[in-house]
């Protein structure tokens, strides 16, 4: 039956039954009793009121997603502060239950994420990401999302900066501050934006402070280095050795060049960058030159380094380690166990194939070569970054370029 009485909602005790119950007013007017799901008169009492205010919103039109989920936020807060995490989690869902009602007889629908479920759409919604940067967050969510366990299917209003860095404590005992500094600005990044979306009060890993990486890092080969690659390299080898450091581009930018995007005649190797989707235009030096001469082929779309196109990133960084073993620039592994299990904290490799390409930015800059065209001619670590820096001319690149060494005799 409906009724027209002034909106005053009650908790009552049912025969038989332990907790309290909400009488209210619904927005199209019938009364309605529903459990609070709580033996507590308090907390019935705070989300008893907060149901009749939202089916009172509702009953006007006025009951917004954002507004649904701010007075959620409210009970829940309200509710941890006077009693427990606990109760404010079966208040959540209580509340929910009834504000997703009202918010379909309002018009509109309502959005809650759990941990999981808003990791993953912030995921998809990165249309216009590199694939190397979206197998980069998938890896840094599926860590964050194992460390939870069974809470990552809990309400994403749930998650606490405790638990950011109970992850980030974890994580610090197997990976290098690198790895864990990555991991954390995804977690800042994905939550901010859930801030923005109003999925939450405040993000959770905002003030979770970075890690101070220690001065172990990767470091540039030598000239006299890379020359000892070169003498061991086999020939795919030799020429990924010679691409590198006279690109500066990353390990599977180089290892899938064909020879259409290699222009001898014009002296540039046009390519679009894995990482960043940044097209880089190269000027050839003299020494690549020579050599990619003595080697081309025929067939535009050949690869230039046939036996290693395609490969992973692991897969060629572990046969450049061969080749670094054989140059004798790094030690043989033995593959022993070390008894620390494959969760344990890796040591970090001071040289890489990634080395070169700190040689070329050292080198350029040594030669006098301005922090710009030196940026421009190795590439940014993002794409936003490169379309927002000054252009630099050809000829610019071209004179730096021939700034470099010939690391061929």
């Amino acid at each position: 039956m409906r009724y027209r009485y002034a909106n005053v909602s009650s908790i009552h005790k049912q025969p038989g039954k332990p907790n309290w119950f909400c009488a209210f007013y619904d927005p199209e007017g019938y009364r309605r009793f529903r459990s609070t799901g709580t033996e507590n008169a308090k907390i019935a009492k705070t989300i008893c009121a907060n149901i009749e205010r939202a089916a009172d919103l509702a009953r006007k039109n006025r009951l917004s997603n954002e507004k649904a989920l701010k007075m959620i936020r409210e009970t829940c807060a309200c509710t941890e502060e006077s009693h427990s995490k606990l109760a404010a989690d079966n208040a959540r869902i209580v509340i929910t239950a009834s504000l997703e009602e009202f918010v379909k007889i309002a018009g509109g629908e309502l959005t809650t994420y759990t941990i999981r479920s808003w990791l993953d759409s912030w995921l998809v919604g990165h249309t216009n990401a590199s694939k190397a940067t979206l197998v980069t967050y998938r890896g840094v969510i599926d860590m964050f999302l194992k460390f939870l366990g069974a809470r990552a299917d809990r309400s994403l209003a749930t998650l606490q900066p405790r638990q950011i860095e109970e992850f980030k404590a974890q994580l610090a005992t197997r990976v290098s501050p690198s790895t864990v500094n990555r991991a954390l600005k995804v977690c800042k990044a994905s939550f901010n934006k859930a801030v923005a979306s109003r999925q939450l009060e405040f993000n959770p890993a905002e003030h979770i402070e970075y890690i101070g990486c220690e001065e172990v890092g990767r470091r540039a080969f030598t000239i006299e280095e890379i020359r000892k690659l070169l003498k061991v390299a086999e020939p795919d080898w030799l020429t990924m050795v010679l691409i590198g450091y006279y690109t500066g581009q990353r390990l599977r930018d180089c290892a899938n060049l064909t020879w259409e995007q290699i222009d001898l005649l014009g002296g540039t190797i046009a390519l679009r960058t894995m990482k960043t989707d940044r097209e880089q235009g190269i000027p050839i030096a003299e020494p690549l030159s020579r050599h990619l001469s003595a080697i081309a082929g025929d067939k535009p779309d050949a690869p230039v380094c046939p036996s290693l196109r395609g490969r992973t990133a692991s897969r060629l960084s572990q046969e450049f380690y061969k080749v670094m073993v054989k140059a004798g620039l790094a030690e043989k592994r033995d593959h022993q166990s070390k008894g620390k299990g494959r969760d344990a904290r890796r040591e970090t490799k001071r040289t890489s194939f990634h080395s070169l390409r700190y040689s070329t930015t050292s080198d350029l800059k040594s030669a006098g070569v301005s922090d710009s065209v030196t940026m421009d001619l190795v590439g940014h670590e993002t794409a936003a970054v490169s379309r927002n820096y000054t252009k630099i001319a050809d000829d610019a690149k071209r004179a730096a370029i021939a700034k470099l060494p010939d690391i061929t005799k």
